[in-house]
């Protein structure tokens, strides 16, 4: 029987998705014209609905965009895709992450001077299309330690390493090591975002603590399949799960053990996802469940009294 639903200390919107979101709203809030983001502002299907009942188009080729005014994601893109847009008559509105565009500053800064940028993340990601796009003669991306294996010596070459701001903390510091034993005069760039680290320490806290941990996001989001993973590797059921629709009953029948249900969300989940699947629980528990909230939130509630 379902006893305890504990909450991570670390989960949900992030400061560059609530940033991507006010002013994707702002934006549609404000401009006569079609008003379109490119890609999904932020990799939630709840989120991106919700514009679309806005009106708010979306479009994955600026060239499929004619006119009006066009949002670029919080993933970011290719400096080429901006003039493209603007080429066109196209409003462009920027509301990519400020971390990410700290990444293009290092790229463009060190590639000045020279570097060749290793950038370890996922080969088809906005986000990383984005980067590649910054100098794309001077970046090559991997996303194994086979891959990293199977690039040439260059010793000769200046080198530097970025990463994907969502990546797995304990992977990036594998691939760190991996680079640094073959190339020992590359420098290291460490471009995980603290929203990602924060999330993936906390999970690691809640996990060893819970016989289950579902993990609230869409399965496009990098982060909410991180996070997941990571509980699984601990806890052995780490499930992501889009809303509370998605929550199976066999999974807290009697007899399958589960007492305690840890829960999470990816920094594109926004609350009132997580607290629909905190309600769903509490109801399948009969009303018994105790729901533990981080201690953060609960002082925040104290003072709110």
């Amino acid at each position: 029987m379902l006893k305890q639903i504990i909450i991570a200390r670390h989960h949900g919107f992030c400061m560059g998705v609530k940033r991507a979101i006010n002013i994707a709203e702002e934006t549609s809030a404000n401009e006569t014209n079609q008003v379109t983001i490119l890609n999904e502002i932020v990799h939630n299907e709840a989120v991106v609905n919700r514009f679309k009942d806005q009106g708010v188009g979306l479009a994955k080729r600026v060239e499929d965009v004619t006119e009006g005014t066009l949002i670029i994601s919080a993933h970011g893109v290719s400096p080429l895709i901006k003039q493209q847009a603007t080429a066109k008559g196209i409003k462009v509105v920027d509301a990519t992450c400020p971390l990410v565009e700290r990444i293009y500053e290092i790229i463009l800064r060190v590639v000045k001077r020279g570097y060749h940028i290793i950038h370890f993340g996922e080969m088809h990601h906005d986000e990383t299309l984005g980067i590649v796009g910054h100098a794309p003669d001077s970046i090559t991306v991997v996303s194994t330690a086979e891959e990293i294996e199977a690039l040439p010596d260059w010793s000769d070459r200046k080198l530097g390493l970025t990463v994907q701001t969502t990546a797995h903390e304990e992977s990036f510091a594998k691939i760190e090591k991996l680079v640094k034993e073959k190339w020992p005069h590359i420098e290291i760039f460490n471009t995980i975002c603290n929203a990602t680290s924060q999330r993936q320490a906390a999970i690691m806290d809640l996990a060893p603590k819970v016989d289950m941990v579902l993990v609230v996001g869409s399965n496009t989001s990098a982060n909410s399949m991180r996070l997941a993973q990571i509980a699984d590797a601990i806890c052995g059921k780490g499930i992501l799960i889009g809303s509370a629709m998605d929550i199976k009953d066999e999974w807290i029948a009697e007899g399958t053990g589960v007492e305690k249900i840890g829960i999470s969300a990816g920094a594109s989940t926004p609350d009132f996802l997580v607290e629909d699947v905190i309600e769903a629980l509490v109801d399948k528990s009969g009303g018994l469940a105790q729901v533990i909230q981080p201690e953060r939130r609960r002082k925040r509630a104290q003072n709110n009294v």
